[in-house]
């Protein structure tokens, strides 16, 4: 007969898994700074979509007047302005971006132009990047919860050994 197994994994199990779970996160992080480093989720960023998707046309034409570049700025998943302003049906605001030097034909990070996908849905870069750090992130609170589990038998209850107070409960009575 084979012995007894402990419930618990071992911890160098442990360290394997913790390893492997870093691993994934960190090539998931190179994996987007590899499609461009520039693409990043930013204040810009997330006042232009505000501005483009709430038809906030005369702030755009502001903000292109001050600085025009801002027509190409991209979040992390690759899309920009253009792509924003195809998803709020923002005609006013394509035209502004084009005549700043925004393409239609730009490709986000499925390689896929404003054009060509639902707009509203993840992309699938952003769907397996946000399934990555979900499970990365599922493994570390099973870890917390196992380290917890291992830490409960050091508690006041009575119920275990180790505890240094059972002697002092005992004196009181």
């Amino acid at each position: 007969q084979e012995p007894a197994r402990s419930e618990k994994m071992p911890r160098s199990r442990l360290a394997s898994l913790a390893l492997v779970a870093l691993c994934l996160f960190a090539f998931a992080c190179s994996a987007r700074a590899a499609l461009d480093p520039s693409w990043q989720d930013t204040e810009t960023t997330t006042k232009m979509y505000n501005v483009i998707t709430n038809h906030e046309n005369e702030d755009l034409k502001k903000m292109l007047d001050e600085d025009e570049d801002i027509a190409a700025v991209r979040a992390a998943d690759g899309r920009g302005p253009m792509w924003w302003a195809h998803e709020a049906k923002n005609e006013e605001a394509m035209e502004l971006l084009k005549k700043a030097g925004a393409d239609e034909n730009w490709q986000d990070a499925d390689g896929k132009t404003c054009k060509d996908f639902t707009h509203g849905q993840m992309t699938d870069y952003m769907k397996k990047l946000f399934a990555e750090q979900e499970a990365a992130a599922e493994e570390q609170r099973r870890k917390l919860q196992e380290q917890v589990d291992a830490d409960d038998d050091d508690d006041d209850d009575d119920d275990d050994d180790d505890d240094d107070d059972d002697d002092e409960d005992d004196k009181e009575e």
